[in-house]
């Protein structure tokens, strides 16, 4: 039977509620501070508090009501990061050409904000990554919740690792159309790099426990997907480099699983 989540609980909710008031409240009132422009607009308004509060109401939600850490973690971490860059960044100073809004300096609240398909991606992702982690090495599942208690067959694991691998493809290939990638063909480069170098450690997470995949996913294309949106709007170079990456990742599992076999085979020996 493929893992699913039950209905949010009104814990859950709750708890989701609390945190996307946070975000939204956060989000405007950093809005307010630099003096952004779409403050001018009600409607414009309406759908940065709705999807600051979307930022905030699913990672807590999650984590409520499954006992998982990371989503919770991750979206306090990324949203305290917002906040230290937008305080310590210089304002944002406006102007108008023609009937075109122009800005000099960073506006990183505003990148937080609007990639908010990439901070859910990244929900989904890491809540897949600790429950891969908890239950493969057995670090307090007793603490997980409305989660699969038995073995996961092949199936559950792929659909797993398919369903998170799809979500931050997807994500990545919005940010590069938005950002006006050329040619716009290249956004199915994207996509297919990205979803490439994403299931190749978390598969080899599910499938052996492999742990060198995942770490260098994390240095490499975690890291590089929050480059882009905070810092390097214009040019997707650095996703365009998952795909190299991916062949790296596959070729670290298998190096590793080999040294996972040989350290187990002398192990048997000493025993």
């Amino acid at each position: 039977m493929s893992p699913s989540l039950p209905r949010p609980s009104t814990a859950g909710i709750g708890a989701g509620f609390v945190g996307g008031l946070v975000n939204a409240a956060v989000v405007i009132g950093l809005y307010v501070r630099g003096d952004y422009p779409l403050l001018e607009s009600t409607s414009g308004t309406a759908v940065l508090a709705l999807t600051a509060f979307c930022i905030g109401f699913v990672p807590l939600v999650v984590s409520r009501d499954t006992g998982l850490i990371s989503p919770a973690a991750g979206f306090l971490a990324v949203l305290s990061g917002t906040i230290w860059l937008e305080v310590t960044s210089p304002d944002p100073r406006w102007g108008q050409l023609n009937e075109y809004v122009i800005v000099d300096g960073p506006t990183h609240v505003s990148s937080y904000a609007n990639t908010w398909y990439v901070w859910l991606a990244l929900t989904a992702l890491v809540a897949a990554v600790e429950f891969g982690l908890r239950r493969r090495y057995a670090v307090g599942v007793d603490r997980l919740r409305n989660l699969p208690k038995g073995p996961l067959s092949r199936v559950d694991r792929l659909e797993i690792v398919l369903g998170a691998a799809t979500l931050l493809a997807v994500a990545a290939t919005v940010l590069v159309v938005r950002a006006g990638i050329r040619p716009p063909a290249a956004a199915g480069i994207v996509f297919a790099f990205t979803f490439a170098s994403t299931a190749i450690p978390l598969w080899a997470l599910f499938e052996d426990g492999a742990i060198a995949p995942l770490a260098l996913f994390v240095a490499l294309v975690a890291y590089f997907l929050v480059y882009e949106v905070f810092v390097s709007t214009d040019s997707p170079v650095h996703i365009l480099l998952f795909g190299p990456y991916a062949v790296v990742f596959a070729v670290v599992w298998l190096l590793e699983r080999s040294l996972r076999r040989r350290f187990d085979a002398v192990r048997r020996g000493h025993a």
